[in-house]
């Protein structure tokens, strides 16, 4: 049950309402035997890979919204009933439920007198079935209903295969070897018409992994669906706040990346990505990125090194090139005290006049108690036009730097209870978080986070 304070505003649209909320977002009941399984009330459900529909979580993301001027939990469920049953050959689901509208915040109310403000949408449907008609091949197909409240109700299908190719290499004396296949194809009809198509192969043998995507998406966005975005998630900091967010409207693309483990040494990865969005004929951006780096495991749990390098552009984003490098390195003693340091340099360039290319500094060193106490100084400096100028000041332009230090304390305690304080500045930008990207705002001053497990 999220409870959660945001001071009020002059001139706030809600500012005629108390900035207070207490809600419970999740109601359920489960029950499963055997193959079956059902659920009733708010749930997470995914229909092949997702081209036509995925309801999931994200869990430990707060956002804000300006217009509610809130800080919530995200959650893309739905509030209905589902039920599925699996066996050896067959595998069918089928669902109805009410999708979240956007960014509404749960437990709103507005007006006067204030009245519950909608967070979900109109009825969607839809089912899945796959037949195993090999041990090693699986076809189906999904078909959700969109709006099914509207009288011109929008609709899309899918046909999916599922190929495990390792029996057939195993047999033909390739031992150890795993490879498999996936392809699904979606068409969107109704008022809006459009198409999703999705690829994958991968292989891998002893020590060595390979991995293959491309997509295929023009005006492919059903708000239910989540389709495959091809894009690597980081965990360095920099990468991460310039991840490449999908446009399924119009984006073709794909996404190598090999793997190869060194014994008793450490893996080395690479990947890189691609994409090209054709908003209109004139109106061409492309993705493309690079990604290489080396984790050292051989001093594992003791001690731990990455480092890892990266280039590319995204020009849907203003990013004209940009190359990223770091190293991440953490120890810990034999009395289990932890220490890491974390330092990430990224120079960049954006598509704008008399504006040399810019930098991009993020360091950070961390201490971690065995008792499940911490703490954290993050320094974050830059000098991107659009971070040190000043929207406020219209007389004028800012250049320079700008430099952010912050510090983050937390504790967990009798495993349910984890507290986050954060103090300083933050800089706003983008997150990726599970596959999953959002819009991170800035903020001065302090933070104090709890967070109840149960």
């Amino acid at each position: 049950m999220p409870k959660s304070f945001t001071p009020g505003a002059t001139g706030s649209p809600l500012s005629s309402v108390e900035y207070q909320t207490l809600h419970i977002p999740q109601k359920y009941l489960r029950w499963s035997h055997g193959a079956t399984y059902l659920v009733a009330g708010n749930y997470y459900a995914t229909l092949g890979r997702g081209l036509s529909l995925r309801a999931f979580e994200v869990p430990g993301v707060v956002l804000e919204s300006q217009t509610f001027r809130r800080r919530y939990a995200p959650s893309r469920d739905l509030e209905g009933g589902m039920a599925s049953w699996s066996a050896n050959r067959t595998d069918l689901k089928a669902l109805i439920g009410r999708p979240v509208l956007g960014d509404i915040p749960p437990g709103i109310r507005a007006g006067s007198p204030p009245e519950k403000v909608k967070q979900r949408g109109g009825w969607v449907a839809g089912s899945e079935l796959s037949f195993r008609l090999l041990p090693s091949l699986k076809v189906g197909g999904t078909a959700v209903t969109l709006h099914a409240d509207a009288p011109d109700s929008n609709w899309a299908w899918s046909s999916l295969l599922d190929l495990d190719l390792t029996s057939f290499f195993n047999q033909a004396g390739f031992e150890d070897l795993f490879a498999g296949m996936y392809a699904e194809y979606a068409i969107r009809k109704g008022l809006e018409k459009g198409h999703g198509l999705y690829l994958s192969a991968n292989l891998s043998k002893s020590n060595l992994g390979l991995s293959l995507e491309y997509k295929n998406y023009d005006n492919f966005i059903l708000n239910i669906n989540d389709p495959p975005s091809l894009v690597r998630e980081h965990a360095a900091v920099l990468l991460n706040r310039s991840t490449h967010v999908l446009l399924a409207t119009a984006e073709t693309g794909y996404q190598a990346e090999a793997t190869y483990d060194v014994s008793s040494l450490g893996t080395f990865t690479a990947n890189i990505s691609k994409g090209r969005n054709e908003i209109t004929r004139d109106f061409v951006k492309v993705f493309n990125e690079r990604y290489i780096a080396f984790d050292l495991l051989s001093f594992a749990p003791t001690f731990s090194a990455t480092w890892f390098v990266d280039w590319g552009k995204d020009e849907l984003e203003g990013l004209l090139d940009h190359r990223t490098g770091g190293v991440l390195l953490e120890g810990t003693l034999f009395s289990g005290h932890t220490t890491g340091l974390d330092i990430q340099l990224q120079r960049a360039s954006r598509p704008l006049e008399n504006t040399p290319s810019y930098t991009d500094l993020y360091a950070q060193v961390s201490w971690q108690h065995p008792s499940g106490f911490g703490a954290a100084l993050v320094m974050d400096r830059t000098t991107d036009p659009l971070e040190v100028d000043d929207a406020a000041t219209l007389d004028r332009v800012e250049t320079g730097a700008r430099t952010l230090w912050a510090t983050n304390l937390n504790a967990q305690f009798r495993g349910h209870y984890e507290v986050l304080l954060f103090a300083g500045k933050r800089r706003g930008g983008t997150a990726c978080t599970s596959g999953t990207c959002y819009q991170v705002l800035p903020f001065t001053g302090v933070e104090l986070r709890l967070s109840t497990h149960f």
